[in-house]
């Protein structure tokens, strides 16, 4: 007897589950020929046109003038710091003119550090041209621009260095 219920209750358990798959949602596909079948060529849909986010001129100027005012800040506290490196060569490290030296070339890499910042954003501005795939001219010449500006402010702190014989 306990045979004959266990087959009755799966038969049941069978029956409501296949209820449930026959229920009467529209969300399946048709089962109908389709023109592809019937040998009738659909036209496929246009590709979409790339996306070129091109680099707003005005922002580009932004970060060009910006590197042209921190270097223009470097290049006023250059030949200040020129004047105190060549101070304190031969200088002990202790000593008063070696002090301020290091704190005029510190104050010189703070500076450059804001031709850096354009840099950077320009940088960033490249990445995200290079992954939409739309390289832009424009942002590649503001970017070389301001890369030889910090190169030549970086060769500058290393020669202030080197003048006070570190």
């Amino acid at each position: 007897m306990r045979s004959e219920l266990t087959k009755t209750a799966a038969i049941a358990l069978l029956a409501s589950g296949l209820t449930a798959c026959a229920s009467g949602s529209h969300s399946y596909p048709s089962l109908a020929i389709r023109d592809v079948e019937r040998g009738i060529a659909t036209e496929a849909p246009a590709p979409a046109a790339p996306i070129r986010p091109a680099t707003p001129a005005a922002r580009l100027a932004e970060l060009r003038g910006a590197a042209k005012a921190a270097h223009a800040a470097f290049t006023a506290r250059e030949s200040e710091a020129a004047r105190l490196a060549r101070a304190a060569a031969g200088q002990p490290f202790e000593s008063n003119a070696r002090a301020t030296a290091i704190v005029a070339l510190a104050e010189l890499d703070t500076r450059r550090s804001k031709t850096a910042e354009a840099l950077a954003a320009l940088d960033a501005l490249s990445a995200e041209a290079a992954g939409a795939l739309s390289p832009d001219p424009a942002l590649a010449a503001a970017q070389s621009e301001v890369a030889a500006v910090l190169a030549r402010e970086d060769a500058e702190i290393a020669r202030l260095w080197e003048v006070m014989g570190t």
